[in-house]
């Protein structure tokens, strides 16, 4: 039967660890009958064994302690108990002298600055001169303003005193440079020449590509009124401008000596 030697209960055959404690078994021989010829012999039974010098138990057949090295078979001695220290227990904590008070030597008592004597007085400060102000004779010249530049008079208008007629003013072409004289009347319609429609302006651009520059039939009337010339849209479908401002239709334009006039796509220059 397994032997525990931790706590020396007998646990069952097949068990390898006590039940008690847990330790493990030691497998104990069972004990053999001599045979009846030979002498009875008796064997001592196996127990627990306790080491002799420190206590612990031994597993039996052992002739030496597995704990301290000791012979089992040496008498015992008795061991003093040793009683653990108290856990709550705190170490003694060392004792030091009180400090030695130091002792600050009295400081001399600091005798206050000599007031001044109550005769002397600072001199007074006398303020900086003053700066002399000009004489009130002295007045700055008047300053004159720059002289004002000379009106610019707007490009006067192609009139002459008592003009009742457009010759001799012209248009120029200014893509082929092709000058166009105005007749000696008093008006002329600007357009292209229609065959279909047998309408032939007074200046007629079909020459000079009108059509596909957008110049209509009846596209501007250029008269003379009041010694001025003036041109006027007959509500033509591309419209027509002076150096870039849309004429209005039947609405009279004044124009000067150089302006550009735009049929459409194609630009003119007038000649007084």
């Amino acid at each position: 039967m397994p032997f525990c030697p931790q706590c020396g209960v007998d646990n069952p055959e097949s068990a390898r660890y006590c039940d008690q404690c847990g330790a493990m078994l030691i497998p104990v021989p069972a004990q053999t009958t001599a045979p009846a010829t030979a002498p009875a012999t008796s064997v001592p039974a196996i127990g627990p064994t306790v080491c002799p010098q420190c206590g612990q138990a031994a597993i039996p057949g052992e002739a030496f302690c597995d704990n301290c090295g000791a012979p089992l078979s040496a008498p015992s001695r008795p061991v003093a108990p040793v009683t653990p220290p108290p856990h709550s227990a705190a170490p003694p904590q060392p004792v030091y002298p009180p400090p030695t008070p130091v002792t600050i030597p009295p400081t001399a008592p600091v005798s206050p600055a000599p007031a001044a004597p109550p005769s002397y007085q600072a001199p007074p400060v006398s303020p900086p001169p003053a700066t002399p102000a000009a004489p009130p004779s002295y007045q700055a010249p008047p300053v004159s303003p720059p002289p004002a530049a000379p009106p610019v008079s707007p490009p006067t208008p192609a009139s002459v005193s008592g003009r009742t007629s457009l010759a001799p003013s012209m248009l120029v072409v200014v893509g082929a440079g092709a000058p166009l004289p105005l007749p000696a009347a008093s008006q002329a319609i600007i357009g292209r020449s229609d065959p279909v429609s047998k309408f032939y302006p007074d200046i007629d651009l079909n020459p000079y590509g009108a059509l596909d520059q957008g110049v209509g039939r009846r596209h501007a009337r250029i008269f003379v009124q009041g010694g001025q010339v003036l041109i006027e849209d007959l509500d033509s479908i591309n419209g027509t401008l002076v150096n870039g401002q849309r004429v209005l239709p039947f609405q009279s334009r004044a124009l000067a000596d150089g302006d550009q006039i735009t049929l459409g796509r194609m630009l003119l220059r007038f000649k007084a």
